[in-house]
């Protein structure tokens, strides 16, 4: 029997695609996000857990940003697949974490399931750490 390793047939490169990360996203008044809303997971930032949502863009480019308090609420794990459209009003200076102020958003999520949305898998439950390189503030 012949030990030798084969190797498999070369392929040209328009047989496969680069893949990147998501670009994480951080709102200002006036920033939005519009989409299909591909992933929700749990994540922590600096060993605090937080939940991470993913949205794919018009283009097929992704973006992930950080749940705040009124996107954990008004976002549910069932519009996984569903078109959204998030946009920061503002903030509620009535209600603020040392230097950070509440951030209000307008949240819509489209009435039907995208058809094939290309929904995220969630590997083994784990929570990934999210690090100063990869949020851009």
């Amino acid at each position: 029997m012949d030990n030798q390793v084969t190797k498999p047939a070369t392929k040209t490169e328009d047989e496969f695609e680069t893949r990147e990360l998501p670009k994480f996203i951080s709102f200002a008044e006036g920033d939005f996000v519009e989409g299909i809303l591909v992933g929700i997971e749990m994540a922590s930032v600096k060993g605090k857990p937080c939940t991470r949502y993913t949205v794919m863009q018009d283009d097929d480019s992704m973006v992930a940003f950080i749940g705040t308090n009124q996107l954990d609420r008004k976002l549910r794990t069932s519009d996984r697949g569903h078109r959204v459209r998030i946009r920061c009003t503002g903030e509620d200076a009535s209600v603020q974490k040392g230097e950070n102020k509440m951030k209000l958003f307008e949240v819509q999520i489209g009435k039907k399931r995208v058809a094939n949305a290309p929904l995220l898998a969630v590997r083994d439950g784990s929570s990934p750490e999210i690090g100063d390189d990869d949020i851009p503030f």
